[in-house]
């Protein structure tokens, strides 16, 4: 059956399964229930397979097992822009359920019909990811969750399954299937027309795609500012050690090994002595060329970590020096070009200016908030010390506005992380 939703909806869609109804819509389901109706006013009963939306000029948009599952079920985008990855979850978890979580058929006992969720059975504050635990520092994946996570790598397995499980999409239209077999070609209508998407790049072969471990990954390092900068990596010891100079038009080629987890970023008006030992106006990682230790705020932040599935993104949140972008190459996933390509430095609030103290009509970066006022909001910490209470500010906003793919604050995850498989990167700084 084909939908159309308004720019602005917002609601779960999911699959009721063993309904009895009468012709005047009331009756019983075995799973997914919400009431007596066939007509659903309110949210199903777990364990039910959710499939999650939030459309905007972004589409927000997920699978989640966080209620338990009753069914297979994917979400694949067609015809969009951005990072319009396949999500959900095509393994039939009721399989190989754990017993403390099956859901037997009343019918036929030896039957699963659903699986719950650890914390639907178990109702503990570590498995709810409430009280103490309710923030993503201290909720981490549990027995249950890593199991679910294991079959179904593209769906939420817990309430902070964040960044490997929630995707946007822009102008995009929508197949969700129930009992999912992605190897197969779906179709739809769009614009009055049959469209079919190819199955040969469906949900299975992207989950192959995700199982594939390379050694390692190639970094492309190029400077398109107008002056020379001195990149810092760490940890550095696949990137010369860690720091080096980098001339205006010029690249540097390196490899790091997956597993490798950091940081990299530029620092400007550097005088280093033959020693490798000098001053940096803006970046600096102490007085040594080589960089062993985190930079000096404010500094434009390229992060990464290595893996089957890498995690990459382009960090506002200890301030700005120069734009940088990180665009992957020939990888699989949601491999959106991430950074920021606008220099913040030319409408820095005063506030928050660093002046060139040789010239100080020259703005050479823009600190953030959190380290100019240092407090609790505007740092993320304390009583706001969680996605739920610490919001977007004034002054991110700023960086928001300006550099929409970068974060802007601490708990910026979902329009500020990205994923993607077996690619290369090219770092580019000054980039447009």
């Amino acid at each position: 059956m084909v939908f159309n939703a308004p720019v602005g909806w917002s609601g779960r869609i999911w699959g009721r399964t063993g309904c009895d109804f009468g012709r005047e819509g009331n009756g019983t389901c075995l799973t997914g229930a919400c009431g007596t109706s066939l007509k659903c006013g309110a949210a199903g009963k777990p364990p039910a397979t959710l499939a999650e939306f939030t459309l905007a000029k972004v589409d927000f948009y997920d699978v989640s097992l966080v209620d338990g599952f009753n069914i297979p079920m994917a979400v694949k985008p067609l015809n969009g822009v951005g990072n319009c990855t396949i999500a959900g979850c095509d393994e039939d978890l009721r399989r190989n359920c754990p017993k403390e979580l099956s859901v037997k058929s009343p019918d036929h006992g030896r039957e699963t019909v659903a699986c719950r969720s650890a914390c639907d059975v178990f109702n503990t504050d570590d498995y709810c990811c409430r009280g103490v635990y309710g923030n993503p520092v201290t909720c981490h994946p549990n027995y249950y969750s890593k199991l679910f996570k294991q079959a179904c790598p593209a769906s939420y397995s817990y309430a902070y399954d964040d960044p490997t499980s929630i995707f946007t999409c822009s102008g995009t239209d929508y197949v969700v299937t129930f009992c999912s077999s992605m190897s197969q070609p779906v179709c739809t209508y769009h614009n009055n027309k049959l469209i079919c998407s190819s199955g040969s790049m469906g949900f299975k072969s992207l989950l192959r795609r995700w199982r594939i471990s390379e050694a390692s990954r190639v970094f492309t390092l190029t400077n398109d500012c107008r002056e020379t900068i001195w990149p810092a990596i760490i940890p550095g010891d696949s990137f010369l050690g860690g720091g080096f100079p980098l001339k205006q038009g010029q690249s540097r080629v390196f490899t790091a090994p997956i597993g490798w987890s950091g940081r990299i970023w530029a620092r400007t008006g550097c005088n280093f002595d033959q020693s490798g030992n000098g001053t940096c106006a803006t970046g600096a990682c102490g007085t040594s060329l080589k960089c062993g230790a985190a930079g000096k705020p404010p500094a434009t932040l390229a992060e990464f970590t290595l893996a089957k599935v890498d995690f990459y993104d382009v960090s506002l949140v200890d301030g700005f020096n120069i734009p940088v972008s990180i665009k992957p190459l020939h990888g699989a996933g949601n491999c959106t070009t991430a950074g920021c390509n606008q220099d913040l430095r030319k409408n820095c609030p005063k506030e928050l200016s660093v002046k060139d103290p040789n010239d100080r009509s020259k703005t050479v970066a823009c600190r953030s908030a959190c380290d100019v006022f240092d407090t609790d909001e505007y740092c993320c910490r304390g009583l706001y010390g969680g996605p739920s209470v610490c919001h977007p500010t004034y002054y991110s906003k700023l960086f928001k506005q300006a550099c929409p793919t970068s974060y802007s604050y601490a708990y910026d995850d979902p329009t500020s992380i990205f994923t993607c498989t077996g690619t290369d990167y090219i770092i580019t700084f000054c980039s447009s």
